[in-house]
């Protein structure tokens, strides 16, 4: 089985919300058609979809929730993510999509199951540079079970350091690179990008496009851009 995973919390106020779970949740369903589950960690009360299947927040991942990333209060802490890696995340599934909530979807998302590693990460190379060597915490594929050590090995503050000293960036992202890189990417075939590929916009998706993230502070429902707010409403 396979399984579509975000999580939400309260962010200090960057303004994540139920709704924008909802619309995630119905764009896999409508460029997944295979069965499937859809997952949020969260313990936010709000309303969700029927078919959003919720999931509170583990107690350990609610314990690195207080976790400060060094790159300061604008940037989001997202280490209790890092739980993905946990041998308690068997339950989420077979093979998991862990994805950020801030992006769209516009393609046939089976491509995104298609790579069989264990753990498949994926680098924005137009923002980040062909030779920078960190992947991102937002969109990979995982087995759950398997490279448990980024789970087993993170010691917190200490491990925050280790990452940093090494030159990664973000929070569960520095981790993930420090403890990671050099596993597999997804293929461009796989049809990833980042709006900033797109010019923040100005250029509309190619053809193949599957799945383009919004990392940045324009989110996909405060975009102006009319191709955005289509392809998000």
């Amino acid at each position: 089985m396979k399984s579509i995973v975000t999580w939400l919390w309260n962010d200090g106020g960057r303004g994540y919300k139920p709704e924008h779970v909802n619309v995630l949740h119905r764009m896999f369903k409508r460029h997944l058609p295979e069965p499937h589950r859809f997952i949020c960690i969260t313990d936010d009360a709000g309303q969700f979809d029927e078919g959003v299947e919720i999931m509170p927040t583990p107690a350990d991942a609610r314990a690195l929730a207080n976790l400060k990333t060094p790159e300061g209060s604008r940037f989001p802490s997202c280490y209790r993510r890092l739980w993905m890696f946990s041998d308690e995340a068997r339950c989420l599934g077979e093979r998991v999509l862990l994805v950020d909530i801030d992006l769209l979807l516009v393609g046939d998302a089976s491509k995104l199951f298609a790579p069989q590693d264990e753990f498949v990460g994926w680098k924005p190379s137009a923002s980040w540079g062909h030779n920078n060597n960190r992947i991102g915490g937002g969109i990979y594929l995982l087995t759950p079970g398997a490279r448990t050590e980024v789970w087993t090995d993170f010691k917190g503050a200490e491990s925050i350091r280790e990452a940093r000293a090494k030159g990664y960036r973000g929070s569960d992202q520095a981790w993930l690179s420090h403890k990671l890189w050099g596993c597999p990417l997804f293929p461009k075939s796989a049809g990833i990008y980042s709006i900033r590929d797109l010019r923040n916009g100005a250029v509309k998706p190619p053809s193949d496009a599957v799945l383009i993230q919004h990392n940045g502070t324009t989110k996909p429902w405060t975009s102006r851009v009319p191709w955005v707010q289509s392809a998000w409403h």
